[in-house]
């Protein structure tokens, strides 16, 4: 029942016509490395530009943005079709279908996330690309898309605005405040996320953590939403 449960959420994520402008959002990164590349000089810096794009652009903003649609579809098409209903009235635990939305917005994210970052990061280090300088920025965003995709199924059982309260709060706050304030950054997903890159390139910030915090930290916020929002199913009113 789970299985079906992640295997037909994750199919209907990728399948419908939002995916597609999500794709041209993983794809902005990409072209930006493409434009650095080809006008690339001698005097460039290839790891401080890898290091911002990955830093103030893919964590804070692609990655969340991507994360945030596919984790408040996850339920929401459902609650928008009355769907949800029979879903909460299978005797499944409210915890493990949560779980298995969370889990195929997760996989959904990483299908765009993941290669994006690694053609950026070829693109911008070419030669120069080692594992590591791969490794633990994508580390960061697996570990961010995870918290954003649980923080995002729990906001799309508040609110009927998910998508306007989640762009706002990336714009606003992942975007801009938390990216150059330190004490503001303490707040943030894409902070934690951004201390993995910062692990082996220029730091755009300082680090809020080390990496071994800053995992922690984010799979704490992916564990708590996911059982606050498994516990709303039963107290929210559906659909």
């Amino acid at each position: 029942m789970i299985d079906a449960v992640y295997g037909l959420t994750l199919r209907s994520l990728l399948l419908q016509k939002r995916t597609i402008v999500l794709v041209v959002v993983a794809l902005t990164p990409v072209l930006m490395a493409l434009a650095y590349a080809l006008a690339r000089s001698p005097g460039d810096h290839d790891h401080s530009f890898y290091s911002d794009l990955v830093q103030q652009l893919f964590v804070p903003t692609v990655a969340a943005l991507v994360s945030l649609v596919f984790g408040v579809s996850a339920f929401g098409d459902e609650r928008e079709d009355g769907t949800i209903l029979y879903l909460v009235a299978t005797p499944q635990s409210r915890l493990r279908l949560v779980v298995a939305k969370v889990a195929a917005a997760w996989t959904a994210s990483l299908l765009l996330l993941v290669p994006s970052l690694i053609v950026s990061g070829a693109l911008s280090l070419r030669h120069g690309l080692t594992v590591g300088l791969l490794g633990w920025p994508l580390a960061g965003v697996v570990l961010a898309s995870l918290a954003y995709c649980a923080a995002s199924v729990l906001l799309s059982l508040y609110t009927r605005r998910p998508i306007v309260i989640g762009v706002l709060y990336i714009i606003l706050w992942e975007g801009s405040i938390a990216t150059f304030a330190a004490s503001a950054a303490k707040l943030s997903i894409s902070a934690y996320g951004r201390a993995f890159v910062g692990h082996v390139l220029p730091q755009a910030a300082a680090p809020v953590s080390g990496t071994l915090v800053a995992g922690i930290v984010l799979v704490a916020v992916a564990a708590a939403t996911a059982w606050i929002a498994a516990r709303a199913l039963g107290r929210v009113e559906l659909p």
